[in-house]
């Protein structure tokens, strides 16, 4: 790194020359460096410069119970102090994991028979656990073809390469490939911009039909297993349609397939219920817990299994053949004992009957306030998990030209105001505070909320507001949209851009172009077929038309694979910078 940001503090610098931080833009740390927190008490954080802010997420989804609990402070160094480590591997145990283990179990309804757990770090390594032990579970039941594992669109089950690849945003995979075998997506229930094309109720519930449809399609001797989260959490914060999953859970039990439930989020009462699957009274087969388990002060997640699962496998496996999975720090006695800790104060200080209490409040000052703004398009959550979505056009729901530019400015805004509230990947600003909140902090998360809402529209929505008037609804063909880059084409913007594309669009009206960028000039050829580039643009040509337009964003159709781009995808983000794309 050559040069220091000006500004940046002497902790920043040192954090930037050593430190990597996970989804994070290495070139805005270069350029801005970390935000740093050092204290943290009750739902406030300090940062180096002795700023108060609102921790409006629970650091990630976490704090459950707040900052700096003693309950948890005094278990852990007593802990420490009896058993720091020692392994569950191998047949030995402690303590504070049986406890645990069996405190886990019987929060959940006797009649689900949820009854075993294996414990994890976090919740990527709960999940690949999740889908290691429903495998062999189906191999032990004589039925090995069961391989399949269906996720959505939208969701987030961890970063591991088996978990990555269930998660279904689509930049998360970018340059990690190949993704692990035997696994596929169907629809999200993401009725604000349903990727179906169709409105709720009338849908008849597409989005969950996809499973069935899936199953049929592939053989249900196949598919081995569903997963999702209750809400969909760094999706977008979306919570489904109230028949949902018990359609999911009908279609499951009907095709014999098993149903994961990924409660890393939404766990322990994030929803206003101890368990979010609890809102609908639907029974998983597999449980993921993770975050609010320790409030996050240490790092513990947990598989939770069903009898018959465990049971198949004890019984099934050949004699002295051990279940070959396991991590150092499964059980960690230290771990176990923040959770038994913060699940005391869950369940004394009756958290998840907060959430629903507060969280109603907060959804409804939410959509009575923010509804006002030009650029708030949803405005949806349950509990204490809330998000904002913003667009650029409300009435088409067109997104902003460059993805992911509002949330960002709203975020930056918020920090700088005192609230920390995360952007997210659909152009939506999420809130999850600690469970302990009252309705001050929330007319105060909002008030700042507000306030950051205006500052982002007063920079970004003007240029929006050309760029509609210009360009939304007036292109028809594929061929349109060529012929009118040049009008959309900056030659300022593309000083030292040097860039080949090749577009492959399908269906009516499609067909192949190839657009250059090279000395701040623009060239589009159509051609006869497919040529060799850097980077393939795929589509059908009534996709791209609706992109083009503004009736399609960009980074959804992305995500939901109706853009697929081959090769290099920093020349297609290029593209994109230069509002070609």
């Amino acid at each position: 790194m050559t040069g220091e940001p000006q500004g940046m503090s002497e902790l920043a610098s040192r954090d930037v020359a050593h430190l990597i931080h996970p989804v994070t833009s290495p070139s805005e740390m270069t350029e801005h460096g970390p935000r740093i927190v050092v204290e943290g008490d009750g739902w406030w954080v300090t940062d180096e410069h002795g700023n108060r802010i609102i921790d409006g997420f629970a650091g990630l989804w976490c704090v459950t119970v707040g900052h700096g609990r003693r309950e948890i402070i005094d278990a852990v160094k007593n802990q420490m102090e009896t058993l720091e480590y020692f392994t569950t591997f191998h047949g030995q145990s402690h303590p504070r994991a049986i406890e645990l283990a069996e405190r886990i179990v019987s929060m959940f309804r006797p009649e689900y028979g949820l009854g075993h757990v294996m414990f994890a770090s976090g919740g990527s390594e709960a999940n690949e656990t999740n889908f290691k032990l429903l495998r062999l579970y189906w191999a032990l039941r004589g039925e090995d073809r069961r391989k399949t594992i269906v996720a959505r669109h939208n969701g987030y089950h961890g970063l591991t390469i088996a978990t990555m690849t269930a998660t279904g945003i689509l930049p998360m995979h970018w340059n990690f490939g190949p993704d692990a075998p035997g696994f596929e997506h169907i629809a999200a229930p993401y009725c604000y911009k349903c990727e179906l094309g169709l409105e709720y109720p009338d849908c008849n519930l597409a989005c969950a039909r996809a499973l069935e449809e899936l199953v049929e399609r592939e053989g249900p001797e196949t598919v081995a297993a569903f997963v999702a989260e209750p809400v969909i959490g760094a999706g977008g914060i979306i919570p489904p349609p109230a028949d949902y999953f018990p359609l999911i859970r009908e279609i499951c039990d009907r095709h014999g397939i098993l149903l994961v439930v990924d409660e890393v989020v939404t766990g322990f009462g994030r929803t206003g219920t101890m368990f979010g699957h609890e809102q609908w009274d639907v029974r998983p087969d597999i449980v993921t817990l993770a975050k609010g388990l320790t409030s996050g002060y240490l790092p513990l997640g947990a598989s939770v299994i069903s009898d018959e699962i465990w049971d198949t496998i004890a019984e099934n496996l050949p004699e002295a053949m051990p279940v070959s999975h396991g991590f150092t720090y499964m059980g960690h006695p230290v771990c176990c004992a923040a959770g038994l800790a913060n699940l005391d104060i869950v369940e004394s200080e009756d958290l998840p009957g907060n959430a629903a209490r507060v969280g109603a409040y907060l959804q409804e000052q939410l959509h009575e306030r923010m509804g006002a703004y030009e650029s708030v398009g949803d405005v949806r959550g349950m509990g204490l998990m809330a998000g904002l979505e913003f667009v650029a056009d409300r009435a088409s729901k067109r997104g902003f030209s460059m993805p992911h530019t509002a949330c960002v400015k709203v975020e930056q805004e918020a920090w700088d105001r005192g609230l920390y509230c995360r952007a997210m990947g659909i152009e939506t600003v999420g809130l999850a505070p600690p469970l302990t909140i009252d309705t001050d902090c929330v007319d105060r998360m909002i008030d700042i909320l507000a306030e950051s809402v205006e500052a982002m529209e007063r920079e970004l929505m003007p240029a929006e507001r050309q760029r509609s008037h210009h360009f939304s609804g007036t292109l028809t063909t594929a061929a349109d949209v060529f012929d009118a880059m040049q009008d959309r084409f900056d030659s300022a913007k593309a000083e030292g851009v040097d860039v080949e594309v090749a577009f492959a669009l399908t269906g009516n009206g499609g067909g192949h172009w190839l657009l250059t960028v090279r000395d701040a000039k623009l060239s589009v050829t159509q051609l006869a077929g497919e040529t060799p580039a850097p980077v393939t643009i795929r589509a059908s040509a009534e996709d791209y038309v609706k992109i083009a337009n503004g009736e399609l964003a960009g980074a959804e159709a992305f995500s939901t694979k109706r853009l697929t781009v081959d090769g290099d995808l920093m020349q297609a983000a290029t593209l994109a910078e230069l509002g070609l794309l």
